[in-house]
């Protein structure tokens, strides 16, 4: 994931509060990236499409190898069989998250 996810994530930011409902948005990845308002937070959420294999234990395995650096990433199974990572953040954090934190989810999901 490059830059310009915090561009496309400040942008779903400010619809989501817009509608006071979930934006969401394909990054040149393949992968999802939703945000959902909570208050004067959001939380973001990075994911694989529904059909798209992930085994689970190794994305827990991965993630628990390095808590530290992987513990605000936040697994979730959505209903349609979606793998998901999110992550709550300010609304200030969520429009500025770093590179580092998008390469980190995108590590953890690929």
């Amino acid at each position: 994931m490059n830059h310009g996810e915090n561009t496309l994530c400040a942008h779903l930011l400010a619809q989501a509060r817009l509608h006071d409902a979930v934006a969401a948005a394909t990054t040149d990845e393949g992968l999802r990236l939703f945000v959902y308002p909570q208050g004067q937070g959001a939380l973001v959420a990075v994911g694989l499409p529904a059909g798209r294999t992930l085994r689970a234990a190794a994305l827990l395995h991965r993630r628990g190898s390095d808590v530290r650096r992987c513990g605000a990433w936040l697994p979730a199974l959505f209903n349609d069989g979606s793998w998901y990572l999110v992550r709550r953040c300010s609304d200030s954090e969520a429009a500025a998250l770093d590179e580092d934190d998008w390469a980190l989810a995108a590590e953890l999901l690929l």
